[in-house]
């Protein structure tokens, strides 16, 4: 895994708060980074849209007011860009503190550790953009656009529709911690993988790509 620092030349978050965010933030980069293989391939299931991919839920199904109470993700479903996840694998800490990441190309995590999703706060989704040759969970993602619909299943039966606002690639010589992983008033998500230049030298990838949305609306089944 390499060593190298992900924030270097920022300033870090005082409170403990900041700092365990600040240090989330540099592990997770760190280790989608480290074991990418392949450069970002362009093109694929979003790159002819004409317009935002909404979700469909279904015309019976109860509406929940936001935020809603705690409970863990089951699973992701990113229309505009075919991703569909029946299960969340929950990330955490190694027993040396460093960050758990998913174990294959498909996996997506949820760190579980900050906000759940449709609670006060952002929910932070991460997956490969390619791990062992294989295409990663999170590939596309730069490809998603302001107002496509990103959907999270939940432990308690309810679902959660949100909106993408913004997709950004930051050098990981600069990446956003209080963006990212800061407190929110509303309930929000982000969706992290790698991006940009492959370095064949360190086989990682220079920037990350960070997709920000809100939650828009829940719904009960």
């Amino acid at each position: 895994m390499p060593t190298e620092t992900l924030e270097r030349g920022t300033t870090r978050p005082a409170s403990r708060a900041g700092r365990v965010a600040s240090v989330l933030t540099t592990l997770i980069v760190v280790a989608l980074a480290g074991i990418a293989l392949v450069a970002v391939v362009t093109g694929g299931p979003g790159s002819a849209r004409t317009g935002p991919a909404t979700a469909t839920v279904p015309a019976s199904a109860p509406s929940e007011a936001l935020p809603l109470a705690t409970s863990s993700p089951t699973g992701i479903e990113i229309p505009a860009i075919g991703v569909t996840r029946d299960s969340i694998m929950k990330l955490g800490f190694n027993e040396d503190l460093s960050l758990q990441i998913p174990p294959d190309a498909a996996t997506v995590g949820w760190f579980s550790r900050g906000a759940a999703p449709g609670t006060s706060g952002p929910a932070v989704f991460a997956s490969h953009i390619d791990y062992a040759g294989r295409k990663g969970g999170f590939a596309d993602i730069s490809q998603l656009a302001s107002g496509d619909e990103i959907v999270v299943h939940r432990v308690d039966r309810t679902s959660v529709v949100f909106t993408v606002d913004r997709v950004e690639r930051e050098s990981k010589q600069a990446f956003p911690t209080a963006a990212v992983y800061g407190p929110t008033a509303r309930p929000e998500i982000r969706l992290i993988t790698c991006g940009g230049a492959f370095d064949a030298a360190t086989r990682n990838y220079e920037d990350n790509v960070i997709v920000f949305g809100h939650a828009e609306r829940a719904y009960q089944g």
